[in-house]
């Protein structure tokens, strides 16, 4: 079966106060990046995988020149024998007309635009720089370059947000008819500035961010957005085919400083340090374990909304009797002999997990 890659590029103009992801602001660093992500890349080659997906993540990979986009794709299309799917992430305030038809003519294939939201004290507060307008002006570009798979971001439960600004930022995103949404639940994580200034203060509590993401899914899947994960929605045919192997326990190979792979049956990855990534030619990738067990199937496989067949496991007839009370209050659904959360139930689904996975790994 063949692998997907995701390619990390640690690099933004300046960090979100809700970021975890590790990125830095330091651009002259690029070239040196690059060259150590070729070596990396190139290490890969005597191994002859094939790939049917690569992923752009980030950081702002919208911040590499559309050249360094288009090498990188054809590097990856000789080492990998790449064909498939291909994505970037992109921030709006970087996607311009020409920018977006150079990089769609070297072969990116779907957008990821991290929009957020449609209300500006919202991305204010979320030390986002671009406007709710370029948003619309991004998409707008992204179609006349010749994109056809289009994905929005939105965060939920953010700082200030109500039903009311989130059904506006909905109704503005889906006029702009993008092919895929990922609407994901703020966490605020240690060693933020939004933990170290108390933001939650501003945020929804827990009640209030159930309703939001109920309101999310019921909007979306109103107007034609199928929920297949948890977070993601899309029009028939526009799932994220390389998030969909994370999820469905396929292989994936990480490159660049903090990320991470599973492949061959064993979990690994990089790092985050780009100094140290550059430092190691980009081999310093370190054992995390295991990849593929029965537990971590279930739990990957349970965000999807396809859910799973409680007979594929050794433990099926225990599943199903601790999955039985979820199944009554309405947490769990079974179709087809497969048992999957509820929208409702993905808002609970860590502690139902705890309960449904095996008592030893």
């Amino acid at each position: 079966m063949a692998a997907g890659i995701y390619l990390h590029v640690p690099f933004c103009k300046q960090k979100c106060g809700y970021c975890d992801f590790y990125s830095q602001t330091q651009f002259d660093q690029i070239p040196a990046y690059l060259q150590t992500v070729r070596q990396e890349i190139l290490s890969y080659r005597k191994q002859e995988i094939v790939a049917d997906t690569l992923y752009f993540g980030g950081g702002t990979p919208s911040l590499l020149p559309a050249k360094e986009i288009e090498s990188l794709i054809d590097l990856c299309r000789d080492v990998f024998s790449l064909e498939g799917e291909i994505t970037l992430e992109a921030n709006p305030e970087s996607s311009s007309f020409s920018y977006l038809y150079d990089i769609r003519r070297a072969g990116v294939n779907r957008i990821s635009f991290g929009a957020q939201s449609a209300i500006s004290r919202e991305l204010t507060l979320l030390g986002r720089i671009h406007s709710a307008k370029a948003i619309g002006d991004a998409v707008f570009a992204a179609k006349k370059a010749g994109f056809s798979n289009i994905s929005l971001d939105i965060m939920l439960a953010i700082p200030l947000q109500t039903e009311k600004s989130l059904a506006e930022t909905l109704s503005t995103f889906l006029a702009m008819e993008p092919t895929h949404f990922s609407a994901y639940l703020l966490k605020i994580e240690e060693n933020t500035p939004f933990f170290q200034n108390h933001m939650e203060r501003f945020c929804p509590d827990d009640d209030q961010a159930a309703s939001l993401y109920l309101q999310t899914v019921s909007t979306l899947e109103n107007a034609g957005y199928l929920q297949y994960e948890i977070s993601n929605f899309s029009k028939p045919g526009f799932q994220s085919r390389h998030n969909l192997k994370y999820w469905s326990g396929e292989d994936y190979i990480g490159i660049g400083p903090a990320a991470h792979s599973a492949y061959g049956g064993k979990r690994f990855f990089h790092p985050s340090s780009l100094s140290q990534y550059m430092r190691s030619g980009g081999k310093n990738p370190l054992l995390e374990g295991d990849f593929g067990g029965e537990w971590e199937r279930l739990m990957l496989s349970l965000r999807l909304t396809e859910g799973i067949d409680p007979d594929a496991f050794s433990f099926g007839d225990t599943l199903r009797k601790k999955a039985a009370p979820y199944l009554r209050a309405g947490f769990l659904t079974e179709r087809n002999g497969k048992i999957a959360f509820t929208p409702k139930g993905f808002l609970l689904s860590n502690s139902i997990l705890a309960v449904l996975l095996p008592d030893e790994k």
